[in-house]
């Protein structure tokens, strides 16, 4: 039946949204919050948004999005097994991945790092710090990938934190990523086998895991104008994680 052959299928959404763009939420920041505060504020509203966005795409009720439940990591989870999901904001950007199976099925985790830069940061000796010389090699003197620094570098930095999120583990490990960027491979003992896409075409970087599962749909969105708008203009760089086989 095509009951069945729909079990098998692993849904997995990203969406990304400027925060300032219109929901149906009521717009009532408390008084007071400085300008940074208040693009905290703005944020929080926009996840929460579009979270209750996707539980409803996927015929869960909306409220869930209040029943959020953490690990002792502070990782947040439902307590459905067959959702996953992982949030990240950066300057005005929100993003969320949200992986959804078949009832009764376990979800593969996912995780997210989007960063929208608002400041220079001193590139080289940060890749030195948390990369190993391979990867500093292949990131600052012989780069295969990726026009300039910030782009190689926010690679590195983001693709780090979306494995590392998957498992609730901080940026305290990022030196615990083995990262190939000729190879286009991960690897590390912080999260499972599975896939990473990152994007550097918007006006921010943005990396997501997912776990391996059988079969996944993935789309990716951005909302805008008041709805889910497919984003299909730009092409990530994908990753094999914790494989030695690298996908193209």
């Amino acid at each position: 039946s095509s009951g069945r052959i729909m079990g098998q299928i692993c849904n997995i959404d990203v969406v990304f949204a400027h925060n300032d763009e219109p929901i149906a939420e009521p717009f009532s920041p408390p008084e007071y919050l400085t300008e940074r505060q208040l693009k905290r504020w703005k944020s929080r509203r926009m996840a929460k948004f579009l979270l209750k966005t996707l539980l409803k795409k996927h015929n869960f009720n909306p409220n869930l999005a209040e029943q959020i439940q953490r690990a002792k990591n502070d990782r947040p989870y439902f307590a459905q097994q067959e959702i996953d999901f992982n949030i990240t904001h950066s300057g005005d950007y929100v993003a969320i991945i949200f992986a959804k199976t078949a009832s009764g099925e376990r979800s593969p985790v996912v995780g997210i790092d989007l960063e929208h830069p608002q400041k220079t940061r001193r590139f080289e000796p940060l890749i030195r710090h948390y990369a190993d010389a391979v990867e500093a090699e292949q990131l600052l003197e012989k780069p295969q990938t990726l026009t300039n620094l910030a782009e190689r570098f926010y690679l590195s930095w983001c693709l780090r934190e979306a494995v590392l999120k998957s498992q609730g583990v901080g940026i305290i490990k990022l030196s615990e990523v083995t990262h190939r960027p000729n190879e286009k491979t991960i690897k590390s003992q912080h999260c499972p086998q599975g896939i990473l896409h990152f994007y550097h075409q918007f006006p921010f970087f943005l990396a997501y895991f997912f776990g391996i599962h059988n079969k996944c749909q993935l789309d990716l969105w951005e909302w805008k104008n008041g709805s889910l708008q497919k984003n299909c203009t730009f092409q990530p760089l994908v990753y094999s994680v914790n494989e030695g086989i690298s996908y193209e």
